[in-house]
């Protein structure tokens, strides 16, 4: 099922990005019937149902803003899209914290204690029967010293050495948004060229990664943007079997989420940076203004997409915040996550 994946993805960057049609695009890739005359055959089919969840992805949003951006059916709309690529579902989720930054919750949560927070730098790996997708892409030593205000903080190479190996290894890459943490490993990694072919960057992060970056480093050109698979959606989008991004601007512009059910049924949402522990979903609180303004977030919208994490409660989902040290850990020790990142032999 692996050569869906490329499919969809050539189809889906194809259309998204230059409008064109995509169930025209599937049935002219090679070894796919065209779909008017592929009778019963079932990669037609297939094919068929991708080029429908491709359309129907891109135009899930209404054109107006009369409806809000989260509604009660979002998440039935969203567990109904994972099923839209075809492909064996993913069996298991992966983690590795790479870097740390030293904070207090103070400078995490509104009205927080002195008390130290640790923030984990990470990045997570789905795992299929026939591959994997990477979730947020690691960062060099360089851009972690940015994160560090002057402050020398801790950072494992060896570790970050193994999120560019699994980034090599991986089927796909998607990362949550564009702040050096989450995407300087797909920009900066020695292998570029080869991870940036099957790595997902939306139109809304490479603007900002070429006009705003957070930092130099992590800055590119247009030419350099068109190395990646470049996607615009509006709402939300399957990509892979049993994944689909969630737009979320407020922390950046180019912010998402990330949905991810596991054949067991297990249903994870990677909320990437809208809080940076679990408590700013719980108690409904941001972060304190000094943070909101030196970010320059959306307040309102981050808000927008707490009281709808909160309204998940209820849902049995396993909300994963990217920062929350405390809570990974726990995770972990649960079996939720696996803490390392698998890779092929020869790697370990």
């Amino acid at each position: 099922m692996r050569r869906y994946w490329k499919r969809w993805l050539s189809c889906l960057t194809k259309y998204s990005h230059r409008r064109r049609n995509t169930q025209s695009c599937l049935s002219r890739q090679r070894g796919v019937p065209d779909a008017r005359t592929a009778g019963t055959d079932q990669p037609a089919r297939s094919m068929n149902k991708l080029a429908t969840a491709a359309l129907a992805a891109i135009i899930a949003a209404p054109l107006n803003g009369q409806e809000s951006a989260w509604p009660d059916d979002l998440l039935d709309r969203v567990r109904q899209a994972a099923d839209d690529v075809p492909g064996a579902p993913p069996e298991s989720v992966n983690f590795i914290k790479f870097a740390e930054s030293h904070r207090t919750y103070a400078a995490v949560i509104e009205g927080g204690s002195d008390e130290p927070f640790v923030s984990a730098r990470t990045a997570f790996q789905v795992v299929y029967p026939d591959g994997s997708l990477m979730i947020d892409a690691g960062m060099d030593e360089a851009v972690h010293r940015f994160y560090g205000f002057g402050r020398d903080e801790p950072y494992w190479q060896d570790r970050n050495d193994r999120v560019q190996a699994a980034l090599s290894a991986a089927n796909l890459i998607v990362v949550t948004h564009e702040h050096g943490d989450h995407v300087a490993g797909i920009l900066r990694s020695p292998d570029r060229d080869a991870i940036a072919a099957k790595a997902i960057l939306t139109e809304t992060q490479v603007h900002t990664l070429i006009t705003a970056p957070q930092l130099p480093e992590i800055g590119i050109t247009e030419q350099q943007a068109r190395d990646y698979r470049v996607v615009d959606y509006r709402q939300y989008l399957p990509v892979a079997p049993g994944v689909v991004l969630i737009k979320a601007p407020g922390h950046t512009p180019g912010h998402q989420m990330v949905y991810v059910r596991l054949a067991e049924g297990t249903e994870y949402l990677f909320i990437g940076d809208v809080g940076w522990l679990m408590e700013n979903v719980t108690e409904l609180k941001l972060r304190p203004a000094e943070t909101i303004e030196r970010i320059g977030e959306d307040p309102e919208a981050l808000m927008a997409q707490l009281v709808w994490l909160n309204s998940l409660a209820d849902q049995g989902l396993v909300l994963v915040p990217s920062h929350d040290d405390r809570l990974l850990n726990r995770y972990a020790a649960q079996g939720l996550l696996g803490n390392d990142l698998a890779l092929p032999a020869g790697n370990d």
